[in-house]
């Protein structure tokens, strides 16, 4: 697929519109994804057994983002042919947010959070869940399920939030999830510890190689965990 893009003055242009008037800027060309992105999204509430209306409800945030962010994941690498370039520019998930399915979007932020749709890159919703997805990934959608079922959206922005100056270290990123995932539920959501473990990882790898320390990745996220152990 070639994918539009959409710059940030425009998207605030329309973004006004769709919150003014409910205009939706939807091409011809792109009325299949949104249709098919609309399919995964109610495919999602069923799932998890709420209407749009309980959405901002405890709980059931990160559930939608986690489940429909699966489904999104896998329905634009297939059907769509999504590669990681493609998902990296943040113009691409601009026009989506905006342009295709911003009524999506409206539905799980409002419309008071522009962050989410157009304003800021590393907020627009749909590249947010994709990249969260990408980061977790443990070789299919059952497994990678099993490793974010039990987070929440703070491990989401903590994830995705933190690129280094070389981007992404994907594997470790993958490494650094699987292992919240075997831990007991008291120990995962004690005092913030993921939150703490991405900070320490950021200070670390600036004078180590997690894959040159003795055991590789694992060993080094084992190491980032245990640090914390007692805290």
């Amino acid at each position: 697929m070639i994918w539009k893009e959409l710059d940030r003055e425009s998207g605030e242009s329309l973004f006004n519109d769709y919150c003014n008037n409910g205009t939706i800027s939807c091409p011809q060309e792109y009325l299949p994804l949104r249709d098919d992105i609309y399919s995964i999204f109610n495919a999602s509430l069923d799932e998890i057994g709420i209407d749009v209306a309980d959405i901002s409800k405890k709980n059931y945030s990160y559930q939608l983002d986690y489940i429909f962010g699966l489904k999104l994941y896998s329905m634009l690498n297939d059907r769509y042919n999504m590669t990681v370039r493609d998902a990296s520019n943040a113009s691409i998930w601009r026009y989506l947010c905006v342009c295709v399915v911003p009524d999506i979007v409206d539905a799980r932020y409002g419309k008071q959070h522009p962050d989410r749709f157009w304003k800021k890159p590393k907020r627009l919703w749909l590249r947010v869940l994709w990249w969260y997805i990408y980061l977790s990934w443990q070789g299919n959608e059952e497994k990678t399920r099993e490793v974010l079922k039990d987070n929440s959206t703070d491990e989401i922005a903590q994830l995705v939030d933190r690129c280094g100056r070389g981007g992404y270290r994907v594997e470790l990123y993958r490494e650094l999830m699987l292992q919240r995932s075997l831990m007991s539920p008291s120990e995962k959501n004690k005092n913030k510890k993921f939150r703490k473990v991405m900070v320490l990882n950021t200070a670390r790898v600036q004078t180590i190689e997690p894959g040159l320390v003795a055991g590789g990745e694992k060993e080094y996220v084992s190491g980032l965990y245990n640090y914390f152990k007692e805290t």
